[in-house]
């Protein structure tokens, strides 16, 4: 029997792209100059009645920090404010005080807001390095009411909010300016023992659009980084305790009007949450019967594109620790666990899967990070209604067990190469199937300015047959990023047998596709202009037998003014191929590639102020593969955020988007409004509202999301809530008009309540 060669039929473009990256990595690094400042914590027996006072006389003891620096709005210039900070700790606690002096402080900006949000107001800052590794960390911030801000902190990734630690934390107001302490539990971090920790701490005073840091933080690093803090000697003989918290829950809840009657009335459920510290440095969580009632909606989006959508993780046990299963392609996209129920031929009952437990392992030991987790899903019967006949079908989804393991290994300075292994095990049913992704992966952190990261993989699945390479995938990214030019280049292959749809998130698939982006960003700081950002982008894919399938160039200019409004221009050319339309919109089996110019402009202004706004237009020809259009289009976008009270915050965005046809005939107006209104009562007692509404030539949705809670911990909380959707559908592909013009994942009408409380061991 004759073989056939696998071959990955390079197209001609790679090899230059190949000469690229090697001109690339021949430029010079800049070295990093700032000093890193060392600072020596005392160990004191003291007793603290956190209440942002500082009036103990520990306080008065201590030496303080301050000599920081602007990183905004002018570089390495001092502080126009005077800040002190404190800190000790003893055998169960880092404490923590700062004296934000101002002098004008009937100016400063304090505002209420729930724990984690982004509050827009004047805070101070603290990034800790336990680990002394310089490469994570974590970060604390708290407001001058006193609002808590937690995180996680890798080095070259965004702040992971999703982790919630337990700490004490209180700011008072003064005639002077402000004062706050903290109380950070050393069973709350993970660290390790007989090292010097990383530190830098902060200040933000929003009025004047400042940024302060003990540690010098650049304006291109833009934030505290692991790598680059300063140093903190002294804490010797502490341990970190038993640290097991067992959270459990109870939730009632009824619905009414839903599509299917079998989901209305009254449902009551239990379960609890467990997390164990196994010592200084790994960490053991555990979910029974997890309810995600209180978790928000995801907000709607009107862009058709021929490529799923992404939506953020937003259940608690997924989000935290999720940094730990993260790596350069998303080849484990967590929501896949218990997402909606959707049979082959794409009808939903809009419900989804339960899940039954959980389990998960995470932290470091050594030079070695890890990640485990292990959660089963619910064996589900559901029922949906067939739009060709109007039949009622009745439909089996297995139970499906995913495993993922997650290991990296640190290598020199800040690099680490890792191992992924992504599994679905799932019986033969309607919904669903076996599905598997193996991959390593490479993160070189070359110097202060440097980034080249790797990853390749193998996946093997039940809807595609066959196998060698092109069940492969293999993507680099190469980054070069500096005060003034950024500069970035990326290939990705994904074979025709590369299918991860059940486990991970890769719309693409069939494909060597390529990137290249190049910014030049002067800091300016004259004419009214603070910075400018010029940039030129070109990309291209082609499936496996070079075939185009998109390719786009991209010109664009912004500008930061001194009052930092920002305003940008776009220019983009892009080419997609698409299924060929007829004048009536029927589809052709032959193909064909659409241009699509598109020309944007926006405006925004600063965000810090108690009213901020941007406003998006877009003029484009655009094709869409869902609606059989090819077309123009003119979009608007208007998003505004007001605060008010200091304790209300209202964030509204908008788009209205005009569809016609090549003769200029309207084709269809789109619409969406999506308003968040947050309530912060006191630092314990808030409420959320979220609605939304879309509007197409299919019909119209109506969504609202909205809870009242009182918060005992970050961790646990009572929540009484009102969910609704529905949705209004005017064309009917049933031949068999349905009485109910609803679509699947409506809910209808419900009401819950929910109470869970931490218990601490």
């Amino acid at each position: 029997m004759r073989r056939e060669r696998q071959s990955l039929d390079l197209p001609r473009w790679v090899w230059p792209l190949a000469c690229i990256l090697a001109l690339f990595f021949s430029l010079p690094a800049a070295a990093q100059t700032s000093a890193v400042h060392t600072a020596s914590i005392p160990h004191l027996r003291a007793a603290v009645h956190v209440d942002g006072r500082l009036d103990e006389p520990v306080w008065s003891q201590l030496t303080p920090i301050s000599d920081f620096v602007q990183t905004e709005p002018t570089e390495g210039a001092p502080a126009s404010e005077k800040t002190e900070a404190f800190f000790f700790y003893d055998d169960d606690n880092l404490y923590f005080g700062f004296k934000c002096y101002d002098s004008e402080a009937h100016k400063i900006v304090a505002r209420y807001d729930m724990h984690d949000a982004r509050t827009w107001s004047d805070s101070i800052n603290i990034f800790l390095g336990p680990y002394g590794d310089r490469r994570s960390g974590y970060f604390f911030s708290v407001n001058a009411r006193g609002v808590q801000y937690d995180a996680l902190m890798k080095e070259g990734q965004e702040l992971d909010g999703t982790w919630d630690g337990i700490w004490q934390s209180a700011a008072r107001l003064e005639e002077w300016g402000w004062s706050v302490e903290v109380a950070i539990p050393f069973k709350s971090i993970r660290f390790r023992l007989g090292e010097n920790w990383g530190l830098n701490l902060g200040r933000d005073i929003v009025r004047k659009n400042e940024n302060d840091n003990w540690q010098m933080v650049t304006r291109f690093d833009k934030f505290m980084r692991p790598s680059k803090a300063g140093e903190l000697t002294g804490i010797e003989n502490v341990r970190p305790g038993r640290n097991l918290e067992v959270i459990p829950y109870f939730a009632a809840r009824t619905r009414r009007s839903a599509p299917s009657p079998l989901d209305n009335g009254q449902k009551y459920e239990g379960g609890a949450d467990l997390r164990w510290g196994l010592g200084p440095n790994l960490a053991f969580n555990a979910t029974l019967n997890p309810d995600f009632d209180d978790t928000e909606a995801d907000e709607m989006n009107i862009t058709i594109s021929r490529y799923e959508l992404f939506f953020p993780e937003k259940r608690t046990f997924f989000t935290e620790g999720a940094d730990f299963f993260s790596t350069p392609m998303y080849l484990f996209y967590s929501r896949r666990i218990g997402e909606r129920l959707t049979d082959g031929n794409g009808l939903s009952n809009g419900q989804p899967q339960r899940l039954l437990f959980g389990a998960k392992l995470t932290g470091k030991q050594g030079p070695w990070s890890i990640g485990v987790m292990e959660t089963r899903t619910q064996d589900t019967n559901f029922s949906i209604t067939d739009p060709a006949s109007g039949k009622r079908l009745n439909e089996f989804a297995p139970g499906a067990n995913f495993f993922v393991l997650r290991v990296a290994h640190d290598i020199g300075k800040n690099s680490s190469i890792g191992f992924l292994t992504v599994n679905r095990d799932q019986a033969a049913g309607d919904v669903g199937s076996t599905e598997r992704v193996h991959a390593v992966d490479l993160n070189l952190f070359l110097g202060p300015h440097w980034i080249w990261q790797s990853q390749a993989g193998y996946n093997q699945n039940q809807v595609i047959s066959g196998g060698g390479v092109q069940r492969a995938t293999f993507g680099s990214l190469a980054k070069y990023n500096s005060d003034k030019w950024e500069l970035r280049a990326s290939y990705k292959f994904l074979g025709r047998g590369f299918d991860i749809t059940q486990i991970g998130i890769e719309p693409e698939t069939d494909r060597h596709s390529a990137d290249l982006d190049l910014i030049y960003k002067p800091f300016l700081n004259r004419y009214y202009i603070r910075q400018l950002f010029l940039e030129l982008n070109y990309d291209t894919a082609v499936d496996t037998s070079s075939l185009l399938q998109d390719a786009g160039a991209d010109a664009s200019a912004k500008a930061e003014f001194k009052n930092f409004w920002t305003v940008k221009a776009r220019y983009s050319y892009d080419r997609a191929r698409f299924n060929q339309f007829t004048p009536n919109f029927a589809l052709l089996a032959p193909t064909r590639v659409y241009i699509e110019p598109r020309m944007m402009y926006q405006i925004t202004t600063n965000e810090n102020r108690p009213v901020s706004f941007t406003y998006l237009f877009v003029h484009r020809k655009e094709a869409e593969f869902h609606e059989n259009f090819y077309g123009r289009e003119q979009r608007h976008e208007l998003g505004l955020l007001l605060h008010a009270f200091g304790r209300t915050k209202v964030q509204f965005s908008g788009v209205y988007d005009r569809e016609f046809l090549m003769d200029g005939t309207p084709f269809q107006d789109r619409r969406l409004l999506i308003t968040r209104l947050n309530q912060q009562f006191t630092t314990k007692w808030r409420a959320r509202v979220l609605a939304q509404f879309v509007n197409n030539r299919h019909g119209r949705t109506w969504n609202i999301n909205s809870i009242v809670a009182y918060d005992f911990t970050a961790r646990s909380a009572f929540f009484a809530g009102y969910n609704y959707q529905r949705s209004h559908d005017i064309f009917q592909l049933s031949p068999i008009p349905l009485l109910n013009p609803m679509r699947p994942s409506d809910l209808g009408n419900e009401f819950f309540v929910k109470f869970s409380y931490l218990f601490r061991f």
